[in-house]
């Protein structure tokens, strides 16, 4: 349940990250009257499929530095890669001029980074809420009994 939870919250993360992207897009940097509506199922449908990337962390150890650095550098390439060869397969953007691919590459990482740091927070935020809880059962535990 905990990992469905997890999936849920990056996913809803991801997508927001999309539509703002998306909405700057067609907007600011390239804008447009009217957009097309098989955006609206792609959006969520590469999202996903961003989200499930994700599933290369481990759930049931700790990762050393060494190794959160090479997961996130995969991951990294993996959600580039999704979201780069969606982008062309949808024609989102036109993969020959080197502009359009350094801007979605931007967007890629400004959303990347923002979602990470996200959770990140929230996972110290868990951590640090169970050692205190974990604290205080320990506590209670070694207090004698009156």
């Amino acid at each position: 349940m905990k990992r469905i939870w997890f999936l849920t919250r990056i996913f809803s993360m991801v997508l927001t990250g999309v539509v703002f992207a998306v909405a700057l897009f067609t907007t600011v940097i390239n804008p447009t009257d009217t957009v097309e509506t098989s955006l609206f199922w792609q959006m969520p449908l590469v999202s996903a499929l961003c989200t499930l990337v994700s599933l290369i962390y481990p759930w049931e150890r700790e990762m050393s530095k060494t190794e959160v650095i090479a997961r996130t550098l995969v991951h990294y390439v993996l959600v580039n890669g999704i979201v780069l060869g969606s982008g062309a397969f949808f024609h989102w953007y036109n993969p020959s001029a080197i502009r359009n691919i350094v801007t979605m590459l931007l967007a890629i990482a400004l959303i990347f980074a923002v979602v990470s740091v996200i959770s990140w927070k929230k996972a110290e935020a868990d951590a640090a809420r169970m050692n205190e809880k974990l604290e205080e059962y320990q506590k209670k535990a070694d207090s004698p009994k009156g």
